[in-house]
């Protein structure tokens, strides 16, 4: 009579514990921010809210700041708003070039939360933000120095575990010959300029015959980039998931004259795909089966004990098993676009207006997305603009 009372007690607290360390790791998931109000502002043309909503978040500091910076980044480009834009990616660069963590990050990481570390993004989202430097640089009249963050987000592409998929990042190819050229470098930006080629073939701003005597480039953003998910057992795997969009290409007008359509340069959502495994997914899959593998073992030692000392280690396998976390990290630029596209052409000295009209795969407009953007064009140079083919600023609700 008291040994069954004395189990039936035992079995009570080791129930108790369960409960406890449920909680607990249940607490312990809701450590990364939630950023769908940024997305959604950018999304739906608030992009001075969504600036400031990732502003606020940065200025807290933490191991996201980076990533909310780089999003108020997005934000502030898309506002029009370029010398905001670029200190934004200025201040980012460096943080996403050193790639290394301090012990007590990677520590924290492996017995914890990956989402802990600082985050340094995907390979994908490093490239970007070179990009985004080179395209704010280029705005700001240098093209220099643009030509050098389009090489230094060729270096990040580089950075892959898969061969296959190093050095394949076909916009910043091509503009990268593009900013050479305009910035007079020694080729011209020709071993770019047929690195794009190659890459690129299909491309009709890609040919040789264009690239050569091209004074206009138009940069098109198109929809939003892949969506970052947990998956697998206990979500220690990570998967992209691509996100649709309405717009197909961007029709460039003058005057009511076509100028023809851009074309694709990358998607952005194979770009993040092709990259290879990071360190910690396998440490994260590891820590799945650990986690599966000390539950199990402690509920089978604790209903078979006979002691309370062998119970009291069956309870504490299963609450170490529960609080390790194995859960991938799943914090993303989710305001990245989803494709860049370019268009090239040629047109005389002078002021232009060109009319840039967003249309879906049928050939029919966006509704809500065509602008106008004025470029001016100099014999010798090349004219730079670029766009985000999304709703056009709105402004903040009264009172907000």
């Amino acid at each position: 009579m008291f040994r069954r009372s004395a189990r039936a007690s035992i079995r009570l607290r080791a129930a108790a514990l369960l409960l406890v360390a449920g909680g607990a790791a249940a607490l312990g998931g809701c450590a990364t921010a939630d950023r769908r109000i940024e997305t959604r502002e950018f999304t739906s043309g608030l992009y001075a809210s969504s600036r400031a909503t990732s502003e606020a978040r940065a200025a807290e500091g933490g191991a996201d700041q980076t990533l909310d910076l780089c999003m108020a980044g997005t934000a502030a480009l898309a506002a029009g708003d370029v010398n905001g834009a670029y200190r934004h990616f200025l201040d980012t660069f460096t943080d996403l070039e050193d790639l290394t963590a301090t012990t007590g990050e990677t520590a924290a990481a492996i017995v914890g939360s990956e989402s802990s570390k600082r985050w340094k993004g995907d390979p994908h989202e490093r490239c970007m933000n070179a990009y985004y430097l080179g395209v704010t640089s280029w705005l700001r009249g240098d093209p220099d120095n643009a030509a050098a963050s389009f090489k230094a987000g060729l270096l990040r592409d580089a950075d892959s575990e898969k061969g296959a998929a190093q050095s394949d990042f076909e916009a910043l190819w091509f503009l990268l010959g593009m900013a050479q050229r305009e910035a007079q470098h020694e080729d011209r930006g020709a071993q770019a300029f047929a690195k794009a080629r190659e890459l690129l073939p299909q491309n009709p701003y890609t040919d040789p015959a264009r690239t050569a005597d091209a004074n206009v480039l138009l940069v098109v953003e198109t929809g939003l980039g892949p969506r970052k998910a947990a998956v697998g057992e206990h979500g220690a795997q990570v998967t992209f998931v691509r996100r649709a969009y309405a717009t197909a290409s961007a029709e460039v007008t003058e005057a009511g004259r076509s100028l023809g359509r851009s074309a694709p340069a990358s998607d952005v959502y194979v770009q993040a795909v092709t990259r290879g495994r990071k360190t910690l997914d396998n440490v994260n899959e590891a820590k799945a089966a650990l986690k599966d593998a000390a539950v199990i073992g402690g509920a089978i030692i604790a209903s078979n004990a006979g002691n309370q000392r062998n119970v009291n280690i069956g309870a504490g396998m299963i609450l170490a098993g529960l609080l390790l976390q194995a859960e991938a990290d799943t914090r993303h630029w989710s305001t990245l676009p989803g494709e860049i596209q370019v268009w090239t052409g040629k047109l005389p000295p002078g002021e232009h207006v060109l009319r840039v009209e967003p249309q879906d795969a049928s050939g029919a407009p966006v509704a809500g997305t065509a602008r106008e953007i004025r470029v001016t064009v100099r014999d010798g140079h090349v004219a730079f603009a670029w766009m985000r083919a999304g709703p056009l600023p709105t402004q903040l609700p009264a009172g907000r």
